[in-house]
């Protein structure tokens, strides 16, 4: 059998090291590295996400976190869990809608989201310290319209999705 070879578009870039989806694969790989070496071997970066909402809207109910932080529910559930065994966040009922659960910081998560937040402050400064200030804010505009265009494919494609 032959191999028939499969013509390519021409805007496509052949070459791997300058296709953004490998780029932000390996973006991603160097901030988890980073993250386990100069933030956490515990709490992973989406566990700090998670706590980081949970301190800015104390008593937040899990839906509104799942949307807060662009996890789907049953993600949001599972970390959660995990913050509720380690004793980082306490789970009530809204008084008001006995349906839902609220979220809020124990002492002993608030005091380790304030420790994560330095470390994690200085390991994105460490990330992108190769960058001018310039460079800084143009990678979170750009990263930020992708995130944003991708979320609206994916709410289309779903039609309307979670959103």
């Amino acid at each position: 059998m032959n191999a028939v070879p499969v013509p390519v578009p021409q805007a496509f870039e052949t070459d791997m090291h300058r296709q953004p989806g490998h780029l932000i694969r390996r973006a991603q790989q160097v901030h988890t590295w980073l993250w386990t070496t100069d933030v956490s071997k515990e709490v992973t970066s989406t566990q700090f996400a998670v706590l980081t909402a949970i301190a800015a809207s104390p008593y937040i109910d899990q839906n509104s976190l799942s949307r807060q932080v662009s996890l789907d529910t049953s993600t949001i559930g599972d970390v959660v869990n995990r913050l509720l065994e380690r004793g980082y966040v306490v789970r009530s009922r809204d008084p008001d809608d006995r349906r839902r659960n609220l979220l809020t910081l124990t002492e002993e998560g608030a005091r380790l989201h304030a420790v994560i937040l330095v470390a994690a402050t200085r390991m994105t400064e460490r990330l992108v310290e190769s960058l001018s200030e310039q460079d800084r804010h143009d990678l979170v505009r750009i990263l930020s319209t992708l995130v944003e265009a991708g979320e609206a494919l994916r709410d289309t494609a779903e039609g309307g999705g979670r959103r």
